[in-house]
């Protein structure tokens, strides 16, 4: 009887499971918010991001200020996202350590036990929001600042590996905005460097690992730049580099303005579980691991517009292949902690089960039942930890306009749907039109 009983429950694992993988996660709790954005409706984005998470002060206080505070930067709120902003940077350097409380409860349930700090290119993407809002009020010197910042994070995330470093090591788009910024407050010589930091890291970690070599535009403004300070070392080298290159009418002179725009466009991939269940000697294990689905990259066409004169848009971010690579990244660190967690848990049903069975009858079958029952209690806590900031863009674009001083219209079309119009636009000559754009 007790045998029949027990084949049963062995059968009813795997419905428990089943259930198990049902429960609301991350992903899906952020679903409505992610949709209201690709609907460009940033404001109904909060409403649904405030109803689902009313709570700020818990282990995933770090995620609830990064959600919050760029969707208060995409709604205009450049105040409240700058204030959220900055507490999640303040809140991110402090992070340090090991919760050794977090850590036991995370082995003996699942690592959405621990305090969320987030990916290395979120807490980069921290600063990036910061310097978006200030430039989106003109406040170059607080942009900058925060454009700087990145260097020292980075040098930080890093050290922090011995080895196996993470792909992700430097950011080719946000040294690209640097020199854009730099360039915007006539500080033309940092903006060189900055240029030439972008492309040297374009042209090694980001054409090996996310397929996105040097743009031409980017290439362009070293030479423009290094011919304009008069630099001709620096000009004839990546002129000899690049014979084709041509860099004339582009860029801000005394008779010209530019416009710039940076346009994020889609959704961050979201994080999927991949699970994987069995039954071994009478006990029922499982695994969790988060994923992200491996899919073709979004293709998009930015158009520039003025008149009949026209930029095209050049991908200078793919966030969604960095998100991917730096989960592969990290798949050893967390194999290594799943398989140690199966462990904890195995650990812990045989010492239940010697426990009852000292406690109880000699061959009742009590203790088999309640190592089972253990073993079933380990694989429903098993769950892969699938938060991410999920508010991100998956691409970002970038493209760059010259235009005579005056008054002119603009148009910006995103796969021939126009997304932006200004009939009127001033064009100062010498300065630099910044744009921050997002769209679906």
């Amino acid at each position: 009887m007790i045998r029949s009983c027990y084949s049963f429950t062995v059968a009813a694992i795997a419905l428990a499971v089943a259930i198990c993988s049902c429960a609301t996660d991350y992903t899906s709790e952020m679903r409505p918010v992610t949709s209201s954005l690709r609907l460009d409706r940033p404001d109904l984005a909060i409403e649904e991001f405030r109803e689902n998470f009313t709570d700020s002060t818990g282990r995933n206080r770090l995620l609830y200020l990064m959600e919050l505070g760029n969707l208060m930067r995409l709604s205009g709120d450049f105040a409240a996202a700058q204030n959220l902003l900055l507490q999640a940077d303040r809140l991110s350097d402090q992070q340090r350590g090991i919760e050794l409380g977090q850590e036991i409860e995370a082995f003996l349930s699942s690592d959405l036990a621990l305090e969320f700090r987030g990916a290395d290119y979120e807490k980069v993407f921290i600063n990036y929001c910061l310097a978006a809002s200030y430039a989106s009020e003109n406040n170059m010197e607080d942009a900058l600042v925060e454009c700087r910042r990145v260097n020292d994070k980075l040098r930080v995330l890093n050290q922090s590996y011995e080895e196996n470093k993470n792909r992700y090591s430097d950011d080719a788009f946000i040294r690209y905005l640097m020199g854009i910024l730099y360039e915007k407050a006539g500080d033309l010589n940092n903006a060189l460097i900055a240029y030439r930091n972008s492309t040297a890291v374009y042209d090694s970690s980001y054409a090996v690992d996310y397929g996105i070599s040097a743009p031409q535009r980017v290439r362009s403004d070293i030479l423009r730049l290094s011919s304009e300070l008069g630099m001709q070392s620096v000009y004839q080298d990546y002129c000899a580099r690049w014979p084709e290159m041509s860099w004339e009418n582009e860029g801000p002179d005394r008779d010209h303005g530019e416009i710039v725009v940076i346009l994020e466009v889609g959704i961050i991939p979201p994080r999927i579980e991949k699970s994987y269940t069995f039954v071994l000697n009478d006990r029922v294990y499982r695994v969790s691991l988060p994923a992200i689905a491996d899919k073709k990259r979004e293709s998009w066409s930015i158009i520039l517009s003025s008149g009949n004169m026209q930029a095209q848009g050049f991908l200078a971010e793919d966030l969604a292949g960095i998100a991917r690579k730096n989960l592969e990244d990290r798949a050893g660190r967390d194999i290594a902690r799943a398989v140690a967690r199966l462990a904890v848990k195995a650990g812990v049903t045989e010492a239940g089960e010697q426990l009852v069975e000292e406690l109880t009858e000699e061959n009742s079958g009590i203790s088999r039942v309640t190592g089972f029952l253990l073993s079933l209690v380990g694989a429903v806590t098993e769950r892969a930890d699938l938060r991410a900031w999920l508010t991100l863009p998956s691409q970002i674009f970038v493209a760059r306009l010259r235009l005579p001083e005056g008054e002119h219209p603009v148009r910006i079309e995103v796969n021939g749907r126009t997304v932006f119009s200004d009939e009127s636009m001033s064009i100062d000559p010498g300065e630099i039109n910044l744009l921050f754009l997002r769209e679906g």
